[in-house]
């Protein structure tokens, strides 16, 4: 196969988060960082007095996480804020997440979580010798991602 000349940088992408599913809140400039984790199948085996191998299954998918990092502030709307209030939440607060690696706009894949909740939140951590923004993340705990082309810009 021959070398790819479509590759996609990840510089510009598009990241929002909801805590109803239907109302967005782009937090793209919040954030940089996005790491989708786990739904790895399960799988069962069994062995056999004849026979040196076991018999395989596969099953149903584990729990997926996704971890967004973002930029530490003080401002009530923002994303570190929001991701806090859900993960104080008694419960655990509903989050949804989606993002765009090119941008969001139409005719662009996007992928967005199912409904969640926030499982870890990391605080800030200030460091004296540390010359950049401070910065935290949050994982959210889902089903599934579903991917699909963009109808309507994000």
């Amino acid at each position: 196969m021959a070398q790819t000349t479509d590759s996609i940088w990840g510089g510009a992408a598009y990241i929002g988060i909801s805590i109803n599913g239907s109302a967005w809140t782009d937090i793209s400039g919040h954030s940089n960082h996005v790491t989708p984790d786990g739904g790895d199948r399960r799988t069962g085996q069994a062995y056999t007095f004849d026979g040196e191998n076991p018999i395989v299954k596969v099953g149903k998918k584990n729990p997926r996480q996704t971890r967004v990092d973002i930029i530490y502030t003080e401002i009530a709307t923002d994303a570190f804020e929001v991701a806090r209030a859900q993960f104080d939440a008694a419960g655990g607060g509903t989050m949804y997440v989606r993002w765009s690696p090119k941008g969001g706009g139409v005719g662009d894949a996007g992928y967005t979580t199912s409904s969640g909740f926030v499982l870890d939140f990391r605080f800030p951590e200030p460091d004296s010798e540390e010359d950049g923004p401070m910065h935290g993340y949050f994982v959210v705990q889902h089903a599934g991602i579903t991917r699909s082309i963009i109808a309507t810009a994000w």
